[in-house]
């Protein structure tokens, strides 16, 4: 299949294709000003990071899903706030 045929079938000039071409030259990744880019998400902490696995009953998983839910989190998010607000109300 040539160019043109492929261009044709999804509705695309070769003009709009050279187009978008430069757009994605223009737009593309930029060392010097973002930095080089690294793997995987991004860090929570500024500290090392480790996955911790936890069994909750059903009930109580159902309120940290509606509290994250209330609050605009995830899941993860909403269970590490709950236990900052009880390590910053703890005494010791």
């Amino acid at each position: 299949m040539s160019d043109k045929e492929l261009l044709a079938q999804i509705g695309m000039t070769e003009e709009e294709a050279e187009a978008r071409a430069q757009d994605f030259e223009r737009d593309s990744w930029d060392a010097a000003k973002l930095g080089k880019p690294r793997r995987g998400r991004p860090s929570i902490a500024n500290e090392e990071v480790r996955p911790f696995t936890v069994r909750f009953p059903v009930s109580l998983m159902a309120y940290v899903d509606d509290r994250a839910r209330a609050h605009g989190h995830t899941r993860s998010e909403e269970l590490r706030r709950i236990v900052v607000e009880a390590k910053s109300r703890a005494s010791v």
